[in-house]
């Protein structure tokens, strides 16, 4: 309990520096809302890179279907394989159906 004390404390310590700061104008705050700028870059920086994690992601995801797509038209192609060398019938390619 005494280490949340603690911890909210330098927060608001903190915090208070802060503000203190930007009245004087040793911090930047160029459109008076009280967040330093430099805050506010950081802020955007990372909305920009979890964006960029994301279009990856969905970009992987998808990859990743068509290749278990492709996988499980291997395992039926390589069980036709399995019927050639047996002596069965070439039953040859199946035509691929569109989504």
């Amino acid at each position: 309990m005494m280490t949340v004390f603690l911890i909210l404390i330098v927060l608001v310590i903190a915090g208070a520096v802060t503000f203190f700061l930007m009245k004087k104008g040793k911090i930047e705050d160029k459109n008076g809302n009280n967040i330093p700028d430099v805050v506010e870059e950081k802020i955007g920086d990372v909305k920009e890179f979890v964006n960029v994690v994301k279009e990856r992601t969905k970009r992987v995801v998808e990859e990743t279907k068509d290749v278990v797509e492709s996988a499980k038209k291997v395992v039926k192609q390589s069980k036709d394989v399995v019927d050639a060398s047996k002596g069965g019938a070439r039953k040859g390619r199946k035509p691929s159906t569109k989504k």
